[in-house]
């Protein structure tokens, strides 16, 4: 890729994120529009205009409000995910900032004034962007300022290595930093007197159950009554209650159809009409065949005949149906977090505690999952994300072996005249890599999420966690080692077939792949 590519991709990705900006403003400043971008203000019973006398927010003050805001305004707008989220943010910048202001004064010199491109050529090793001519090869200008200039056994290469131990330790240094920072933030939000009810309570897998009398609330009232005689308060059995919900579910919505029959038949009283006309509706399918009944009196004597079954379902869900998992109460915030951390049982399978999550985060079906199937669902899990790698592997080698331009043309020598036009050459350059690439990307993490959630994960939050984990391997595999390497060797294959030995495979790739530098400048500017 060369500057003027390197230079398009750049800037058509700061044109789009700056129409981004307008169309955001544009949509925020509209009245209709503040219960989607101004939600907390208006659960705090405040006005998003009143900023402004005309009833519209300024374009530009939600960024002086969030540089003027302290770490505590954020906590209470936001919550502490709120200001993690920031503190990330800051430690990204940081890192970027420090490692910046060495490594651009020192490595930019020191590459872009030696001539280590330029030896090459004239050695006759052949740069991947080089036709089968005997004219001079065009140099990339991008790959001046790169490691790729450096002449072999040179003395600059020193401040190369000295700047991999510099960042290296800007980055330990800096999420140090950030870690300590959350953990007292997490400490101080887990202290203030502001509770959330799963502060209260642990999360309880793998119940055993103690004779074939006992119910498995009664063997965890008296498990945990034993063992926390001073703080245990209640418990909260996981029930499989699907068949009361659907019962439950058609006297709802018989309900709403008496209300609609009531309405209807309200309006239809007039003068001359006081009586009015009861709505009717036909039993059969989609009401189009069967008896025809009276709407609102076929809904009450539906709703009487099945609220009984509603009370015997539910009796029978809460003595019979009843999961090996619950959710345990304390009386305060410590003992539940103790107890969090405790080992309950001498044997691994039995009474699995942990911190119970947010009600609305629970993953209800996966509470009754044991840990045996818990681990085999994890190992059928990572096999076949194993497998998907791999899969990916295929179709992400050969993008990245024909998405250059030069093995574009061979491989679809009809592009030649369209590919050769400045202009042309340019875009394809700056976006085709990069687009391909994220076109494959996109589709991966709802694919991992359903894989997570197939693992018995308890709760939302952890299966995004390990999506992120899931998608994080498979980034550094694909994309980095893959895309990179594939992209190397399908260029350089020649030289490879006719020189079959492992040092010069060795620098072959030492000379190539600090070309591939921008591909992800680009492709981060893209994402």
């Amino acid at each position: 890729m060369d500057l003027a590519s390197f230079l398009t991709s750049v800037l058509t990705s700061f044109v789009i994120f700056v129409v981004l900006v307008l169309v955001f403003t544009f949509l925020s400043r509209r009245p209709g529009n503040a219960p989607v971008y101004y939600p907390s203000l208006l659960l705090r019973g405040l006005d998003p205009w009143e900023v402004r006398r005309r009833g519209t927010r300024s374009p530009v003050g939600w960024i002086r409000d969030a540089l003027s805001a302290s770490e505590t305004d954020v906590i209470a707008a936001g919550g502490v995910d709120a200001a993690v989220y920031l503190v990330f943010l800051s430690s990204v910048l940081s890192i970027l900032v420090y490692s910046g202001i060495v490594l651009l004064p020192v490595l930019l010199p020191v590459a872009g004034t030696d001539r280590g491109l330029e030896l090459t050529a004239a050695a006759g090793i052949k740069p991947k962007n080089d036709e089968k001519n005997n004219s001079a090869p065009e140099l990339p200008e991008i790959q001046r300022l790169a490691l790729s200039n450096i002449q072999p056994r040179s003395m600059r290469l020193w401040a190369f290595l000295l700047s991999v131990y510099w960042v290296s330790f800007v980055t330990y240094f800096i999420l140090w930093k950030s870690y300590k920072h959350v953990s007292n933030l997490r400490a101080t939000a887990r202290s203030t007197p502001d509770v959330k009810p799963e502060e209260f309570a642990v999360l309880v897998r793998d119940v055993p159950r103690s004779s074939p009398d006992e119910t498995i609330k009664d063997s965890v009232d008296s498990y945990f009554r034993a063992l926390h005689p001073n703080t245990f308060y209640r418990s909260m059995v996981v029930t499989d209650h699907k068949k009361a919900d659907k019962i439950y579910l058609e006297i709802e919505d018989h309900k709403k159809k008496i209300a609609r029959a009531e309405v209807l038949y309200a309006n239809s009283k007039t003068e001359s009409n006081p009586e009015g006309n009861k709505p009717t509706h036909r039993t059969g399918f989609l009401g189009l065949i069967g008896k025809k009944v009276d709407t609102i009196e076929y809904c009450s004597e539906q709703i009487k005949e099945l609220l009984p079954k509603l009370e015997a379902e539910q009796k029978t869900t809460l003595r019979d149906k009843q999961q090996r998992a619950a959710i345990v109460f304390f009386n305060s915030r410590s003992a539940a977090a103790s107890a969090s951390q405790a080992l309950h049982a001498q044997v691994f399978d039995k009474w699995t505690v942990m911190e119970a999550p947010e009600p609305r985060d629970i993953i209800w079906p996966n509470l009754s999952r044991n840990i045996y199937e818990r681990q085999i669902r994890q190992v059928v899990v990572y096999s076949i994300v194993f497998l998907t790698v791999v899969f990916y592997m295929v179709p992400i080698t050969a993008v990245s072996a024909i998405s250059t331009l030069e093995n574009l043309r061979k491989v679809l020598p009809f592009l030649k005249v369209v590919v050769d036009r400045p202009a042309i050459r340019t875009v394809l350059q700056a976006y085709l890599p990069q687009i391909a690439l994220i076109v494959f990307l996109a589709l991966l993490p709802a694919f991992l999420t359903f894989l997570s959630k197939a693992e018995g994960i308890p709760s939302q939050s952890h299966v995004v966690r390990a999506t992120s984990g899931k998608y994080f391997y498979f980034v550094v595999f694909n994309v980095f080692l893959v895309y990179t390497l594939g992209k190397t060797l399908f260029a350089s294959l020649r030289t490879i077939l006719d020189n079959a030995n492992i040092g010069v495979i060795i620098n072959m790739l030492a000379t190539s792949l600090p070309g591939g530098a921008t591909f992800f400048l680009t492709f981060v500017a893209l994402k």
